[in-house]
């Protein structure tokens, strides 16, 4: 039993909310983080419904992030008038913020996760970017002035190491570390996708026009693992709704 209004309440005997039930909470271990481009409608078209492969392709998960923020602030104007003790408020610009941590491993650091549909190479002779710019619907050729990453200086005959398998030219394009790389004016996109504990559906939002502001990590001797960590902003939430897989029809 419950109340549905305040005649009904009894705290002794009744919960307040009325449709909680075991099982119906949304925790972490059923949120999911994906990384996409920069705007909803980069992957979301009027044929969402026949296009589910180009959206899987479209959104990455970030696997081991050990936590996940969001905050929206809104600013607000107290106006007083005079002749009264009452003031309006008028409401101003958005402001928005996330934070992202992450657990470091041999495989895409947390900027390269990020930046996922950028597959950034090295080619001898300058730099390739292919990311989904605002405003276009293609995939755009840019070369980058300062890469995000070590880049190779000379084709991989040049740089053969004993014991290395002769292929020392091929650097590690999975750790991003230099946040001064005109990569990131780019913008990218964050997905956040909520269930419950039975494994409904429970809402999902998009993070629009996500850039870095702020890259950390740090090694300490008591630590078995190594983490680092991002902040940066975003345009604003834009919900998001889920539909349910289509069952497959019996044979």
């Amino acid at each position: 039993m419950s109340a549905t209004n305040y005649l009904e309440w009894n705290y002794a005997q009744n919960h307040v909310q009325a449709e909680l039930t075991n099982g119906e909470y949304v925790s972490a271990e059923s949120t999911l983080i994906l990384a996409g481009p920069s705007r909803l409608e980069h992957i979301v078209t009027t044929n969402a419904v026949q296009s589910n492969s180009e959206i899987k392709s479209s959104l990455y998960p970030i696997g081991i992030v050990q936590n996940f923020m969001m905050a929206q602030n809104r600013f607000l104007t107290r106006l007083f008038e005079i002749g009264s003790k009452r003031a309006y408020l008028i409401p101003g610009k958005l402001a928005a913020n996330f934070q992202l941590n992450r657990i470091k491993f041999y495989g895409p650091s947390l900027l390269r996760m990020a930046y996922a549909l950028a597959p950034y190479r090295d080619g001898f002779g300058g730099n390739t970017l292919q990311f989904v710019r605002e405003g276009q619907s293609g995939v755009q050729d840019a070369g980058l002035i300062t890469p995000p990453k070590y880049a190779a200086m000379f084709p991989d005959k040049y740089l053969i190491t004993p014991g290395y398998g002769g292929n020392q030219g091929e650097d590690n394009r999975d750790f991003f570390i230099n946040l001064a790389s005109d990569l990131f004016q780019i913008p990218f996109g964050l997905a956040v996708i909520f269930k419950d504990a039975k494994n409904r559906p429970y809402g999902a939002f998009y993070l629009q026009d996500c850039m870095f502001e702020a890259h950390s990590m740090g090694v300490d001797a008591n630590n078995v693992v190594l983490a680092e960590g991002a902040n940066g902003q975003f345009d604003y939430a834009a919900p998001v709704q889920l539909m349910a897989a289509p069952r497959a029809l019996a044979a």
